[in-house]
């Protein structure tokens, strides 16, 4: 009587195959795992993009009217309540003295400041200090006016007798991060 069954060589190749597919499946997993966490950082990132760039559009929304402010020595093209300045490390700063609610039908002017420090974008409103974007390595800004795009030097550096007044009609916010990726927003003034 002949015995049914397997063989000792048949068992170690279905368990050798067993084995590769298991590692197979296991690399399978881990590269999944690894995408997952990398989209998850990507998306936490752009969030904060998405709400920095939405703050810098809130402030500029309420800035205050021209009207409400004496002249004073800034780029012609830009609102008297948007001032743009340069840092010591080449990076923009941004001024806007915009209102802010007070109270019930109550409001009072601040100055909000945007600049890059070490630890990236910080959005200063006197005493407080909010990191809006971290890892912020370039903060640019350039103003639309007259057709052109123009820095906030070259703006300056025009002569007003050289060119007719033009009034900015958009302003560009470049943010530059430490791994060499550009952010671009236009924001209508």
């Amino acid at each position: 009587m002949k015995s049914r069954g397997f063989t000792l060589i048949e068992m170690l190749v279905a368990v050798g195959l067993v084995a590769l597919m298991g590692v197979i499946c296991w690399r399978g997993l881990a590269y999944i795992a690894n995408q997952r966490a990398a989209i998850e950082q990507e998306t936490t990132e752009l969030a904060q993009l998405v709400r920095a760039f939405a703050q810098l559009e809130s402030d500029l929304a309420q800035r205050l009217p021209d009207i409400a402010l004496p002249a004073r020595a800034t780029t012609p093209e830009l609102p008297l309540a948007v001032a743009i300045g340069s840092g010591a490390d080449g990076s923009a700063e941004l001024e806007i003295l915009r209102t802010v609610a007070t109270g019930v039908e109550q409001s009072q002017p601040i100055r909000v400041l945007y600049h890059v420090d070490a630890r990236g974008l910080v959005r200063s409103t006197g005493a407080n200090d909010v990191l809006v974007l971290p890892s912020v390595a370039r903060f640019q800004v350039r103003v639309s006016a007259g057709g052109f795009w123009l820095d906030a030097g070259q703006a300056q550096a025009m002569q007003p007798a050289v060119r007719p007044f033009t009034r900015a009609g958009a302003i560009e916010i470049m943010v530059d991060d430490r791994d060499g990726a550009r952010y671009v927003k236009v924001l209508a003034l």
